[in-house]
């Protein structure tokens, strides 16, 4: 780092302490990231898992899935981990009575709401980043992904000892066991649907018991098969004209495939350059939601300065139940204010950035209220 003793005590002493200011709060901001992504992981573990059982996502792809689902986690954990840090890191400095040292070097609340505003834009930036272009990009995977387990022919996400619905509700397919190691089936029962002229002998219906199955990919053709060995084919429905049993060594079904196709995509998965050139209403609510989310940052930062003011009496944690319930009150009206706008209840221009100046007035009133407060009873102190 730089060395600042070039400088004159009055312009070192407030780089130190707004050096010492950040350092309190990166330091917490990391904790408070730490947990809350912990928190998150674990509910989207949960719900992935769900998600692999029920066959929308395959088993391989697992990770993959929860890593594209912490783009988006993460672009809700950012400004609530700044407002905590910042709540708890000046919270500390007030128990501690290191900031009335610091305001009796003569630093004043205003520097450190100036300090804390320069890290609320920085992060912004960031949440922007994340927002406009790298959530949308992880939505966008994550819905091919999914889809394609939907209407793809793959069976990776069969799991042993169950009944599995195929892909596209071809049909049923029960497998005792995988080799981890291969991935060869074995001891399978298979029922799938066929479209079939039963004026001409066709089956609706067929059931496969083979001892062996394994999947083979036809590149020519990008179709898959799946070849099974040592078993029987039943076709038709038992008492039927048209029932037949076949004894084969070797049998191949071609797994019917539909092309990836994204229907109803999220807003979150559309990019923003295409939300930029739309005149839909939608899109553009969509992308002024993600602006509101980058202003977020800062409204929240400055709110969190006058509300760590504690005493000592009060304790680390002496506001955090108001700031709680002021975060989610914020959160809560812009989803609200949200509606509004879809429903054109108030216009498109108007957009989200009232409710921010909003937040960030109620912050710089606090904090004069604050000052105030301080101001009369220093007068009262000299008059005793």
């Amino acid at each position: 780092m730089y060395s600042l003793y070039f400088l004159t005590p009055d312009l070192a002493r407030p780089l130190i302490i707004t050096r010492y200011l950040l350092k309190e709060i990166f330091n917490t901001l990391l904790g408070v990231m730490l947990v809350l992504i912990l928190i998150a992981v674990s509910v989207q573990m949960v719900g992935s898992l769900a998600k692999v059982s029920a066959g929308v996502i395959q088993p391989g792809t697992l990770m993959l899935v929860l890593g594209l689902n912490m783009f988006s986690l993460f672009t809700y954990i950012l400004p609530l981990a700044l407002y905590l840090a910042i709540l708890l890191s000046l919270s500390r400095l007030y128990r501690d009575s290191e900031m009335t040292a610091i305001f009796a070097c003569g630093i004043g609340p205003f520097h450190i709401m100036r300090t804390v505003l320069i890290l609320g834009i920085f992060f912004a930036l960031v949440q922007s980043v994340f927002t406009v272009w790298l959530t949308p990009w992880a939505e966008g995977h994550y819905s091919r992904l999914t889809e394609k387990s939907k209407r793809g022919g793959d069976i990776e996400g069969v799991m042993p000892g169950r009944f599995n619905e195929l892909n596209g509700a071809q049909g049923v397919i029960y497998v005792q066991e995988i080799d981890k190691e291969t991935g060869e089936l074995k001891n399978i029962f298979l029922q799938m649907q066929q479209k079939s002229d039963r004026r001409k002998g066709g089956a609706e219906q067929f059931t496969v018991i083979a001892e062996r199955a394994y999947k083979i990919r036809d590149e020519k053709n990008r179709e898959q098969f799946l070849i099974l060995e040592d078993g029987s084919r039943y076709e038709g429905i038992p008492g039927d004209e048209h029932f037949a049993i076949l004894d084969f060594k070797k049998h191949g079904i071609r797994l019917q495939q539909k092309p990836v196709v994204i229907r109803d995509r999220r807003h979150r998965a559309i990019p923003s350059e295409e939300l930029i050139g739309s005149d839909r209403l939608d899109y553009q609510v969509e992308l002024r939601w993600r602006i509101s989310s980058a202003l977020m940052c800062m409204g929240l930062a400055m709110l969190a300065v006058p509300l760590s003011r504690t005493s000592q009496r009060q304790g680390r944690y002496g506001k955090l139940a108001i700031a709680m319930v002021l975060y989610i009150l914020f959160s809560n009206f812009l989803n609200v204010v949200r509606g509004w706008i879809q429903k054109e209840t108030i216009p498109l221009e108007l957009g989200f950035w009232w409710v921010h100046v909003i937040v960030i007035i109620l912050a710089l009133l606090l904090l004069s209220r604050q000052l105030s407060m301080r101001s009369i009873f220093r007068r009262r102190r000299v008059g005793a």
